[in-house]
């Protein structure tokens, strides 16, 4: 999610800023084909806009767009190769002119934005420190100099937040960057940026990526859930209405939000009307993400979008995820050849990059076949069928201590989602009294949703205990996401 949310700060370019960035009718409908995924024809428009305006230096940020989107979303070694490789020869053409236009700096700033943000992406993390900190110099020059560009502000608000959630051990690189920032600062500024553009109708087009901007901070780092359905809601309805029915990008958005929430069946819908014709860079995620939700309510053809992402997708991420969800599936509709088919195929194929696929590593190593009761009370948790989760655990027994401690934290997160904040309470903390000390990632959760809990309740002694008791705990599963979001919740009630 993170990569993805800096890719709309990334597609924002100008209407008509001086003469040397020109967003002409050519330029505006290759960026709406750029939000749609039609990177060919978004290519060729700009092919006819160098020859037509050879001055317009609009042509190069879209270029760039495109290839770093390409990274981003297909992984493919080739296309982060081009990114890098067109980087010195696009930063020169966009320095060639128009020091006194806001956009001078500020797209030579997202130029170093995406590369770093592609290096991450492939491992690359000290260029991709080095690049970020090139841009993020840009971007503060450039609000020194133009403080009322709503644009600048909404980059910086995205880096402000995301410098507020570094874990502590890796404080020290952000220190010797010189970089500063809180969420609220950074959350601050995303809002007076969104609201800026929704006065001003010449920008009206910014609209989609502010407002997604703005969910993600929201629902990732603010951990209000409540305002990023509202905003999500706002692409329901016009203007953006009809542009989400055409964007797997704000589909993306929009679905990863209702799933946030709990409401599975409009993330069903959602993907499955998702475009997904010839002429789009294919977004293959977003089978991923519909055949995890199809399991959560035990549909019988969730298999189908699975193998789909695993037949097609070319990069590395939630491949061991997506093979872990079709070995439940098959445990689940009992076919048990297939289930350690898919199990060992864990091992073989993808990397360790991301918290989904670390979990299905360790869970293909264990080699321990879930407890149905508890498998089937996960997935419907996750699709938000809370009542059907509980009747799932009436009854349950077991000789196992992890599954005793996963019994109790079902039950906690269960109850949680479901408003019934007193009863997961009760759970919460009888999971972290017996499971503080297993490698699981129960116990550290557990504390994580005390914290937003007693947070919630403006009780920010306890909030602090518990969110602190997450940085203190050793576990293996979900580590780096459970931590930064107890960071988070730190960064929040500081001083309270």
């Amino acid at each position: 999610m993170k990569h993805l949310a800096f890719l709309f700060v990334f597609i924002s370019v100008s209407v008509a800023a001086k003469a040397e960035y020109i967003f002409n009718d050519n330029c505006k409908q290759a960026y709406t084909d750029i939000l749609c995924l039609k990177f060919l024809q978004a290519n060729n428009r700009m092919q006819t806009e160098k020859k037509l305006n050879p001055g317009n230096q609009v042509p190069y940020i879209i270029d760039n767009y495109i290839d770093f989107l390409k990274v981003i979303i297909g992984e493919e070694e080739k296309d982060f190769i081009a990114l890098k490789q067109n980087k010195d020869f696009r930063l020169q053409k966009l320095a060639a002119d128009g020091q006194k236009s806001p956009w001078f700096l500020y797209s030579q700033a997202m130029v170093f934005m995406q590369t770093g943000a592609a290096r991450i992406k492939f491992g690359e993390y000290v260029n991709a420190a080095l690049d970020i900190n090139r841009a993020y110099r840009l971007l503060i020059e450039n609000q020194g100099k133009f403080p009322a560009f709503a644009l600048n502000k909404a980059v910086l608000g995205i880096l402000h937040s995301l410098i507020g959630t570094i874990p502590e051990k890796y404080r020290w690189a952000v220190y010797s960057l010189k970089f500063e920032g809180t969420i609220p600062e950074g959350n601050a500024e995303l809002k007076e940026a969104y609201q800026q553009i929704v006065a001003n109708p010449e920008f009206n087009f910014l609209l989609p990526e502010t407002a997604f901007l703005l969910t993600f901070v929201t629902l990732n780092l603010t951990a209000d859930l409540p305002a990023a359905l509202e905003l999500v809601e706002k692409f329901q309805k016009p203007p953006l209405s009809q542009i989400l029915k055409e964007s797997p990008l704000l589909v993306f958005a929009c679905a990863n939000t209702y799933s946030r929430a709990g409401e599975n069946d409009k993330v069903i819908k959602l993907l499955t009307d998702c475009p997904r014709t010839a002429d789009r860079y294919p977004f293959h995620y977003l089978n991923y993400m519909l055949g995890v939700a199809k399991l959560a309510r035990l549909d019988k053809d969730a298999c189908f979008p699975l193998l789909n992402f695993l037949g097609h997708f070319k990069g590395k991420n939630y491949i061991r995820s997506a093979y872990m969800h079709l070995s439940w599936y098959y445990l689940l509709f009992d076919d048990p050849r297939q289930y350690e088919v898919y199990l060992q195929r864990i091992k073989n194929r993808g990397n360790n990059q991301v918290d989904n696929d670390r979990e299905a590593l360790t869970f293909s190593q264990n080699n321990v076949k879930p407890e149905l009761p508890l498998l089937r009370a996960r997935l419907l948790f996750d699709g938000g069928y809370y009542e059907k989760a509980v009747h799932e655990l009436d009854g349950f027994k077991t000789n196992s201590i992890k599954s005793e401690v996963e019994y109790t934290y079902r039950l906690g997160r269960i109850y949680h989602n479901w408003g019934k904040t007193d009863e997961a309470i009760v759970y919460y903390k009888k999971t972290i009294k017996s499971g503080e000390n297993l490698p699981y990632y129960f116990a550290a959760n557990s504390a994580l949703q005390l914290g937003l809990i007693y947070e919630k309740r403006k009780d920010y002694i306890n909030a602090r205990i518990y969110y602190s008791k997450v940085q203190e705990m050793d576990f293996d599963e979900y580590q780096f996401s459970i931590e930064n979001k107890a960071l988070a919740g730190l960064n929040r009630i500081k001083g309270k």
